[in-house]
């Protein structure tokens, strides 16, 4: 059938051109058309049988990858995932966003500490409430436990109690060397547009280094290693391993790119995978990546570097800012210090190091791929003198904090029906477009005082009480009664300690809001049924004693029954003190608290 379409191409072209040449160019052209159509068949024919032979080698060269063909592609070892998400609802922290679903890639590697484990991306479970994991060519889904998730490097490790689940599953190995330029790869997953396992190829385009969070609103950010593809990498794949040659894992997939360029994918490189495990083998948590919290500018420009006497040979970066609380600071690390050398590695005026011949990446990666609680030489130019600095690595407090940790819930506090909260990237990420400039330039300094907070007001409740008072973009607090208040729990136990008399908050731009303390206290339950909102504030403001009494109390009156609410506390109220006016009773506090309990998910 294809030789039949070659001769009539071929005859088509000549019928074409006919009219064109002469006879004799006619004749020219049958013969060399016919000398065409021969070669044309012999190629063909060549080109399918390679073609057959590559698709049996999984598309790659055959002397290279003759071991991976499609019969010993580790495929029983790659798991899909199942995740059920809730996300808070930031601007309404007492409650949660609808239930969505999402699916991933997981796959098997070896044990640690004697636990079987699957590796994936953290943001595939991020915010779940159930993860459930189908092995391939498999219909059962399995419940799995996730036992440790990173944002930061965006890894997670989860874990099926079931031994069934592990039936003749085998760990695949994992590589402990970079990949070089233009070496072939291979990615495995459950990718968007079907149900079965996908496998793509490509080559690695480029060692470069990433933000792998998802906020993007403050600096300095970390920056960790990553390893660019041209295979197909799309949603579903994350979590999936990519494979080499030999069948050997090179990385993990976790993003593709969604802009205007196409064949772009990113995987996360064996560094940052060993730096992953290791912490929760050792400790049973990974939750580390190291920030040394300090802000630079690049030294490139002639009179810059004239001005803090770097000379050449030496190069490197200046120092613009240094977190009081962060590991630079307590190293000696000083603005307007100029480094030059990290972990022995020169940085260049452009702020890179020498990774591997021809290839230099920024010097941040050294920074974020260190390992925590371990020493980091540097060396700087003070004042125009070289000096040597050791910098122990560890985290930087978070002012605004970019992650919350799994199954908490936002922070919140009402007074009076004026909401506040603590400003967090997962409130940014709903409402960076009203946020008051005076809060936005808080929220990208460094956190001064430990447990220090920027407090926000994302709301002001429509009441009687609030009458007058309005916001259309989101103040910063700058002050309560006269006094700073560190935390949004300060800000709370400072209020609660106003028996009579004003509650005066001040704002950042100079604008007020004053309440009376009498009656805030009187209308707040009012406020509270009108907007369906169970709590003065969130469940990790309460007291942990006082928190398991109200909710007790609370569980109990919802059955109607007085010895339940008697278990909670020797000193309970009787029945008949219970059974008091609504009045009367939203006096106690122990009688408020147990909506939490009414509206606490599962």
């Amino acid at each position: 059938m294809v030789l039949r379409s070659l001769r009539v191409c071929n005859s088509a072209l000549l019928s074409r051109f006919k009219y064109i040449f002469s006879p004799c160019s006619v004749f020219n052209l049958q013969k060399f058309s016919s000398q065409v159509g021969k070669m044309g068949e012999r190629t063909l024919l060549r080109s399918n049988s390679i073609n057959n032979q590559e698709a049996l080698s999984g598309g790659m060269p055959l002397d290279s990858v003759s071991a991976m063909t499609g019969r010993n592609i580790p495929f029983d070892s790659v798991i899909k995932v199942f995740v059920s998400t809730s996300k808070p609802n930031y601007m309404m922290p007492w409650q949660m966003n609808r239930q969505e679903q999402c699916t991933g890639s997981a796959f098997v590697i070896d044990a640690i500490k004697g636990i079987k484990v699957l590796l994936t991306n953290a943001h595939v479970v991020r915010d779940f409430s159930t993860v459930l994991v189908r092995r391939h060519g498999g219909s059962e889904k399995w419940q799995a436990e996730v036992l440790s998730v990173n944002d930061c490097c965006d890894l997670a490790i989860i874990t099926v109690h079931n031994e069934m689940f592990w039936e003749g599953l085998k760990p695949l190995v994992i590589s402990k060397t970079l990949p070089e330029l233009y070496e072939n790869a291979m990615v495995i997953g459950y990718p968007m547009g079907g149900d079965n396992i996908c496998v793509t190829r490509g080559v690695v385009s480029r060692v470069t280094t990433l933000t792998y969070e998802d906020a993007k609103f403050f600096l300095p950010t970390r920056e960790l290693i990553a390893i660019q593809l041209d295979a197909a990498i799309n949603s579903g794949n994350s979590g999936g391993p990519a494979l080499d040659e030999k069948g050997r894992i090179v990385g993990v997939a976790f993003s593709g790119y969604a802009g205007s360029a196409d064949n772009i994918g990113y995987i996360i490189p064996y560094p940052v995978i060993f730096n992953f495990l290791s912490q929760f083998e050792q400790t049973n948590s990974s939750s580390k990546i190291c920030d040394f919290g300090f802000a630079y500018m690049l030294c490139e420009n002639p009179s810059l570097r004239a001005k803090w006497s770097l000379e050449y040979p030496n190069t490197g970066i200046l120092v613009t800012r240094v977190a009081p609380l962060g590991p630079a600071a307590k190293a000696g690390l000083k603005e307007n210090d100029v480094m030059m050398e990290i972990s022995g590695s020169k940085i260049g005026n452009d702020g890179t190091i020498e990774f591997r011949r021809g290839e230099r990446l920024s010097f941040r990666y050294k920074t974020g791929g260190h390992v925590p609680g371990t020493p980091c030489p540097i060396k700087i130019l003070r004042d125009g003198k070289p000096k040597n600095l050791t910098i122990m690595g560890d985290i930087t407090p978070e002012l605004v904090p970019r992650h919350p940790q799994p199954g908490t819930v936002p922070t919140y506090f009402i007074v009076g029906g004026v909401v506040f909260a603590p400003l967090t990237c997962g409130l940014l990420d709903v409402a960076v477009e009203v946020l008051s400039e005076e809060a936005w330039q808080r929220g990208r300094g460094y956190m001064e005082k430990p447990d220090e907070e920027v407090i926000v007001i994302i709301a002001i409740l429509a009441h009687s009480l609030t009458h007058g008072y309005d916001i259309t973009r989101l103040p910063l607090l700058q002050e309560f009664n006269g006094k700073k208040v560190l935390n949004i729990r300060e800000l709370k136990n400072e209020v609660e300690k106003v028996k009579d008399g004003f509650l005066s908050f001040t704002l950042a731009d100079g604008k007020r809001i004053i309440l009376d303390a009498k009656q805030c206290r009187e209308v707040q339950d009012e406020i509270l049924d009108k907007y369906q909102i169970p709590s003065t504030c969130s469940k990790n403001l309460l007291p942990e004693a006082k928190a398991t009494a109200k909710t007790n109390s609370r569980s109990s009156k919802s059955a109607g029954k007085a010895s339940e609410a008697s278990k909670t506390s020797e000193e309970e109220e009787p029945k008949e003190e219970e059974d008091k006016s609504r009045a009367s009773k939203r006096k106690v506090p122990a009688k408020r608290s147990g909506r939490v309990t009414r509206k606490k998910r599962t």
